[in-house]
């Protein structure tokens, strides 16, 4: 179609005297706003209230790009422009002539718009032909691949549910005509209604496709029926998802530094899910794309957390993951109503070790004894160094019974190290006073809990030293011993 409208042509002139209202107009009054998803439309509605250019650009973008996938706009040429340029389109069913160039040109000029390489219509693609709205949210994380080093997640936390969870909030602003999550095999419930990140229950792992499926294989999930529970309430939780929609599972693998595909742990699936005009080959390519960010983000998530959570002396935990962690752990037995121990641990007589042998033999021994006890708790214990020669115990499902045999085994330990003192190999012993107190007995604030565990390690130094104490309700504080020799 050729039209030979000046008035048209004067327009696209005219809107560079005000680009940001011209932006602004085209996406809240010009478009047919109405005839895209209310995913799409949600995410505009947003850009707009957060008012900065570049963002409800973006949002513009795949909103126009959408309405021409579905043959909303269809594409016209003005006489005297590139014939392989998009400047403007019909509203189908109209004769509303909207011109697009606000939502590519930042300036002055710009580069020219592409026309889109697939035909109207909302059927699956032909193989090999991908939407032009597919294209925008590739370069979008072409950019974010680019920006990987950048340290954008959450630190506070190491639970793989929480960093991968930050990933999935961080993808949803650049995605928002997907619906993104993960199940991860190493969660063994299904967690709360609406996490994205989940489990999934014995019962139904083994129904359907997912107790069929081999690891590193991609499914193509055509109807809603077929995802798991918790994709299905993610979806229906959402007022602003009410067109069918299909979606892809696709392997999401463990960080490792390894290149080698044998190498290789699958952690989960990713699921994403979009509108079923989408197609299988397309959503595929995306999710595979999507799970190597993932993947990638996760990993540099990890060496992060390591480095600002790790003591560098000893390899253990630091202070700064105690006090986070502690605080984590706390309210997950009070929401589960399972006991916690909490251990306060101080090296005895460390001052004349250091006197004595010096500096570096005292650093062998903080390095032998954070050693040891990692040797002797479990993995989902936490030891951590909260001092020069303090070392806190997080326990969690230990009550206090418990917490006895593990101090008992503590005290038995043997703390002895051959260290190198001016030339010749000395034999140093040390050994440890503890204090403990079990939540919910002993309290149920951190702060609480921590004072009680400290005087009860002051109460085992003050009574000569290697032995431990237990906070006791009662007022009658439990004394561990060591064996005798």
């Amino acid at each position: 179609m050729i039209i030979n409208d000046k008035s048209a042509i004067s327009e696209h002139k005219d809107w560079l005297v005000n680009r940001d209202f011209q932006l602004k107009k085209l996406l809240t009054r010009d478009l047919p706003l109405q005839r895209v998803g209310p995913h799409l439309r949600h995410g505009l509605k947003r850009a707009l209230n957060a008012d900065d250019p570049d963002t409800i650009r973006d949002s513009g973008r795949a909103v126009a790009l959408d309405l021409i996938r579905r043959g909303e706009l269809l594409r016209v040429s003005i006489q005297g422009d590139d014939p392989d340029t998009l400047r403007f389109c019909l509203i189908k069913g109209t004769r509303e002539l909207v011109d697009l160039t606000p939502l590519w040109v930042n300036g002055g000029g710009g580069d020219p718009v592409p026309s889109p390489s697939v035909g109207a219509g909302r059927g699956p693609l032909a193989p090999g032909s991908l939407p032009q709205s597919f294209q925008a949210v590739s370069g979008f994380l072409g950019a974010m691949e680019r920006a990987q080093d950048l340290q954008i997640a959450d630190v506070q936390s190491g639970e793989t549910a929480t960093i991968l969870g930050n990933i999935l909030g961080l993808l949803a602003g650049f995605t928002p005509q997907f619906k993104l999550a993960v199940l991860l095999h190493s969660i063994e419930t299904p967690g709360k209604p609406g996490d994205p990140v989940f489990g999934i229950e014995p019962g139904e792992a083994a129904l359907g496709w997912i107790g069929m499926r081999e690891q590193g294989h991609s499914v193509w999930i055509p109807s809603p029926q077929e995802f798991p529970g918790r994709v299905r309430m993610l979806m229906e939780s959402d007022p602003d998802w009410e067109e069918p929609y299909a979606g892809v599972a696709v392997p999401l693998w463990e960080p490792s530094n390894s290149s080698e595909a044998h190498d290789r742990h699958e952690a989960g699936l990713l699921f994403v899910v979009g509108e079923t005009s989408w197609g299988r080959d397309p959503l595929l390519k995306l999710a595979a794309r999507l799970s190597r960010f993932v993947t990638n983000r996760w990993r540099h998530q990890r060496d992060v957390n390591q480095k600002i959570h790790t003591d560098a002396l000893t390899g253990v935990c630091n202070r700064a993951f105690f006090d986070t962690q502690f605080t984590l752990e706390l309210e997950r037995a009070r929401r589960s109503e399972s006991p916690l121990t909490l251990v306060i641990a101080d090296l005895d007589h460390f001052k004349s070790i250091n006197d004595t042998y010096g500096h570096q033999a005292g650093d062998c021994i903080l390095r032998m004894v954070a050693r040891r006890l990692l040797e002797e708790l479990r993995r989902i214990d936490h030891v951590c160094r909260i001092g020069g020669e303090e070392f806190a115990l997080i326990l969690p499902a230990t009550n206090q019974a418990a917490a006895q045999d593990v101090l008992a085994r503590l005290l038995r330990t043997d703390l002895s190290e051959e260290v190198r003192v001016e030339g010749r190999k000395t034999l140093i012993k040390a050994t440890f006073s503890y204090g403990a107190v079990t939540f919910p007995d002993a309290g149920t604030d951190a702060f609480e809990l921590y004072r009680k565990a400290d005087a009860m390690l002051f109460l085992s130094k003050d009574l000569g030293r290697n032995q431990c104490h237990f906070w006791s309700s009662e007022g009658e504080h439990f004394r561990l011993n060591p064996p005798a020799s």
